[in-house]
C-alpha cells in the first residue's frame, strides 16, 4: 500500500490544505527563527562586550610591551649597582617590615608587615631601577592589630639579580 503525497494533498478538502499550508509555514517560520535568526541575534548581542574585553586586553599588551621596551633600552648594571639600588629601595619603602639578605645573584625578602601598596612600589623599583626579577613567592595577607589594623603582608619573596652588565 504506496500513499502518494501529492496525490492525497489534491484530494483533501480545501479547508484541510490551508490549515496544513499554514502548519508548513509556521513550522518553516520556527525552523528559520532556530536555526538562522535566533543565533545571529544572539551574536549582534554578544559582539560589543567582547569587543570590550578585547580592547582593554590589548591596551594592558600595548601598556606591557611599552614597559618591556623601556626595560631593553635601559642601561645595563652591574650586579653590585643592582644590589645597591635593591638594598635602598628595600629600606625606603618598606622600612622594617622587611629584611632583606642577598647571596650571588638571589635576593631573599623576608616580609613582618607590608602593605600591598608599598610592596607593588618595591616589586615596580626592583623591576625597573635594578633589574630584579621575582622568581618565587610566599605571602599572606594578615591584618594588622591596634593601631596598624590594616591590611598588611608577611611571608617570603626570592629575586633574581642581574650577573652580567657594563
Amino acid at each position: 500500500m504506496s500513499l502518494d503525497v501529492s496525490s492525497a494533498f489534491k484530494h483533501m478538502p480545501a479547508q484541510d490544505k490551508q490549515r496544513l499550508q499554514w502548519a508548513a509555514l509556521v513550522l518553516g517560520a520556527v525552523l528559520l527563527w532556530t536555526f538562522n535568526v535566533a543565533p545571529a541575534l544572539k551574536t549582534l548581542r554578544d559582539v560589543p562586550p567582547q569587543l570590550a574585553k578585547l580592547d582593554a586586553q590589548t591596551q594592558t599588551l600595548k601598556t606591557l610591551q611599552t614597559q618591556a621596551q623601556a626595560l631593553q633600552k635601559s642601561p645595563r648594571l652591574s650586579a653590585s649597582d643592582a644590589t645597591t639600588l635593591l638594598q635602598q629601595s628595600s629600606r625606603e619603602l618598606l622600612g622594617t617590615g622587611a629584611q632583606l639578605t642577598i647571596q650571588g645573584a638571589r635576593a631573599s625578602l623576608t616580609l613582618t608587615g607590608v602593605s600591598a601598596d608599598n610592596l607593588a612600589q618595591f616589586l615596580a623599583t626592583a623591576r625597573t631601577q635594578s633589574h630584579a626579577l621575582p622568581i618565587e613567592a610566599h605571602l599572606q595577607k594578615f591584618t594588622g592589630t591596634g593601631a596598624n589594623a590594616k591590611e598588611l603582608w608577611r611571608g617570603a619573596l626570592i629575586l633574581n639579580l642581574p650577573t652580567t652588565g657594563s
